[in-house]
């Protein structure tokens, strides 16, 4: 009686559990079941850069998601601080704006730079506009934003920049020695030997005055310099001082200093510390706009003022771009860099200049400092092209084109980089077999022996013989799973590989390994025919059962060769985003970005992933703009008309209210009268005409009357403007109405 009391009580008991947990759960609300969707985690947004500056994040389909151009960036560089400026003053300065990260430089007795990033590129752009210019804590400070190709923000172009040179306070010595030995001793002795703030060198000569048996002149001595010492440096007979240009460096540089206020507001005055090679002091010179550092160089330019001894002054308006390397990186490239420097200094002499500075020795973590420049924006383009290049590696090239082969991706191919490392000390090889290059860093006669070595690696399994295997019906499946996997293990994934076009196995290597794969396409052939097909998946492209089945994950299937046409034939339709087209192309479903990179080789994704976003910058005219430069391929936003805009790659300034190079002292009203009155006087003196189409200005500079507009491509009479679809009847209509086709 006890055991069914005790039964009882539990089933009581588990009764009212059951009611509790039923309460519990009605209690929680109810989400809609979706038996029709198969559940799928989110794929990771795909991040590339396109044109070495736009930033862009793909979706599925290739849809575009998020765009940053060259021109924006959420890092920006504050010039002109004041070194003591503390924390607590820049978070007020930069109050009424949204920062994420403020970089503080230590304290100093010179004006500093400020790196500040902020939570969008938006943000960004309207803190360089409110802030560039204006004054905080008694000076005048400026606001560039940080090309966006570095995560860090540490490249930055700056236009408002005047170097001037012009000589140090210095004299010309002459001393005479008894024998020619002594005088070329002390001529060994004295060349690059710093004296004061000076380098002075020193060399044989004939002619007066005559001081010695044998003449040695000395130049770029400091005007203090005195017969005392000369006399160190060797046993003179005789010795003979000249004139100084002038006496005081302090005084001339403060006459600089104030001309070249005159021309505006100086936010920096930096002169390169002594000694001073050449006997010239170098300046830089940083105003508040590029108007006043062009108005500068027009007011000081080959100016020779009694302050400098009537010795010719050096002002010139450069184009710069600053960078910020760490020492291991400045160390990989320092041989090229100064490879770079003589290679543009033989070229063009000193109107480009690259200039290095701060931990260039490695003593500490601090980082080293690159900074291009030069007269011309144009021509810094090209160096800065150069420069990138240099820091992104040398690309190894055979034929022009990158040298390359599947072989680098396996295992032997990963074991010969790795004999390279051990084999050329300092080398660097970086193998991307996304892009399909191999990158090289290092000295560059160690990269030059390491170069060679992978091009005749390249070359050897080029010449490697290639045997095409026909693959028919399922056979062609069959290859792509399990045999296909078993045949790579015996042969290396780069010696078989399936060509799905041609549906082929192509086999390289030698008769040997021709055999084995003949005899793993015979094996799948002879299991064929045992195997009966049930399947009734239809491709939505060919609409045949599909061949090497590719699953999407809607539950669609496809021929492998057709997804790839599909996808690769979006750089022409530039239908985006691409959807699948199952259920008579109503599917809804995109393709995902991780099977198309497993399906297309690299050159073609990348082709397509180029052709979506170009396409969506082209659909959204008010939004994207062209940079005005021909052949440059940056894109830019529409931005405030006082913003700031320069375009990363070519450098050229543009008004984001007319987008054209900028016009800086003139208003868009202003440009456009003294525009549009150059341009009556030019076409007043040419056949000159706007279309009836587009109302695009024409000239007309040989041939018949028959125009087309080059730009919407109606076909035009030109003696009457009439307009002719396709130019269907153009002819006659001039023979007719006219007389003749105008020849």
């Amino acid at each position: 009686m006890e055991a069914t009391a005790e039964l009882q009580q539990e089933k009581r008991n588990l009764q009212e559990l059951d009611e509790r947990l039923s309460l519990f759960f009605n209690s929680l609300p109810i989400s809609p079941c979706r038996d029709t969707e198969p559940s799928h985690r989110p794929e990771a947004l795909y991040a590339t850069t396109i044109s070495d500056h736009i930033k862009v994040k793909f979706d599925q389909g290739f849809e575009v998601r998020d765009v940053m151009t060259g021109f924006e960036s959420r890092w920006v560089h504050l010039g002109n601080i004041a070194g003591s400026v503390t924390h607590h003053g820049l978070k007020k300065l930069l109050a009424p704006y949204q920062v994420d990260t403020l970089n503080v430089p230590e304290q100093s007795e010179k004006p500093v730079t400020v790196k500040v990033q902020f939570v969008s590129a938006a943000e960004a752009m309207k803190a360089v506009t409110g802030l560039h210019g204006s004054e905080f804590a008694h000076r005048n400070i400026s606001a560039k934003l940080a090309i966006n190709n570095s995560s860090k923000g540490n490249t930055v172009i700056t236009d408002t920049d005047v170097q001037v040179t012009w000589e140090c306070p210095q004299r010309v010595g002459y001393a005479g020695y008894a024998t020619l030995k002594e005088a070329k001793t002390v001529i060994d002795t004295v060349n690059g030997f710093p004296m004061d703030y000076s380098i002075v060198s020193a060399s044989l000569y004939d002619g007066l005055p005559a001081v010695g048996a044998y003449n040695v002149m000395f130049k770029q001595l400091p005007a203090n310099a005195g017969e005392p010492d000369l006399r160190k440096f060797g046993d003179a007979e005789s010795i003979m001082l000249g004139r100084a240009n002038y006496p005081s460096l302090d005084n001339a540089t403060r006459f600089i200093r104030s001309k070249l206020e005159e021309c505006g507001t100086i936010a920096t005055f930096d002169i390169l510390p002594p000694p001073f090679k050449d006997g010239m002091v170098k300046a830089w010179v940083r105003f508040t706009s590029p108007a006043e550092a062009r108005a500068a160089q027009e007011y000081l330019d080959v100016r020779r003022p009694t302050s400098i001894g009537l010795t010719t002054l050096s002002c010139r308006h450069v184009v710069s771009m600053s960078h910020v390397l760490t020492y291991p990186s400045y160390k990989k490239m320092r041989q090229d860099l100064g490879w770079l420097r003589l290679s543009w200094q033989r070229r063009f002499g000193q109107t480009v200049s690259i200039t290095e500075r701060g931990n260039t020795r490695g003593l500490d973590d601090s980082p080293v400092y690159i900074r291009l420049s030069s007269e011309r924006a144009r021509l810094l383009s090209t160096l800065k092209y150069e420069f990138e290049q240099l820091l992104s590696g040398e690309t190894v090239t055979l034929d022009k084109k990158p040298a390359w082969d599947d072989f680098f991706t396996g295992r032997a191919g990963l074991a010969f980089i790795a004999q390279l490392h051990r084999y050329y000390y300092g080398i660097q090889i970086q193998v991307q077999g996304t892009r399909r290059v191999i990158s090289l860093w290092g000295p560059m006669d160690v990269r030059h022996r390491a170069r060679q070595d992978i091009i005749r690696k390249v070359m050897e399994l080029k010449s490697q013989q290639f045997w095409h295997i026909p693959l028919t019906g399922k056979v062609l499946g069959r290859f792509l799973s399990a045999s296909l996997t078993t045949l790579q293990e015996t042969l290396g994934p780069e010696n078989c590989f399936l060509d799905n076009q041609k549906r082929t196995l192509v086999v390289r290597g030698n008769e040997s390994a021709f055999r084995v794969a003949c005899q793993a396409v015979q094996t799948a052939q002879s299991r064929q025919g045992d195997e009966v097909c049930t399947s009734d998946v239809i491709c939505p492209v060919c609409f045949n059962e599909a061949v090497v089945p590719m699953s999407l994950e809607c539950g669609h299937k496809w021929c492998r060769t057709c997804l790839a046409g599909y996808l690769t034939s979006a750089v022409d339709t530039k239908m985006f985003p691409l959807r699948c087209l199952g259920d008579e192309a109503t599917c809804t479903r995109s393709i995902p970005l991780s099977l198309a990179r497993k399906l297309l080789p690299a050159g073609d994704f990348n082709a397509v992933v180029e052709a979506a976003f170009w396409s969506y910058a082209h659909n959204r005219p008010e939004e994207f703009h062209h940079c005005p430069t021909p052949n440059c391929t940056q894109v830019y936003r529409s931005a405030p008309a006082n913003a700031v805009l320069q375009c990363p790659s070519c450098l050229v300034r543009i008004c984001p209210a007319c987008h054209i190079e900028s016009h800086d002292g003139l208003t868009c009203d202003e440009r456009d009268v003294a525009e549009d009155g150059l341009f009556k006087e030019w076409t007043s003196n040419h056949d000159v005409k706007s279309c009836p189409g587009c109302k695009v200005p024409i000239e007309r500079s040989e041939g018949c009357n028959h125009m087309t507009c080059i730009r919407c491509q109606t076909h035009i009479c030109w003696e009457c403007l009439a307009t002719f679809p396709n130019g269907a009847g153009i002819y006659d209509h001039m023979r007719t109405k006219h007389g003749g086709i105008g020849l």
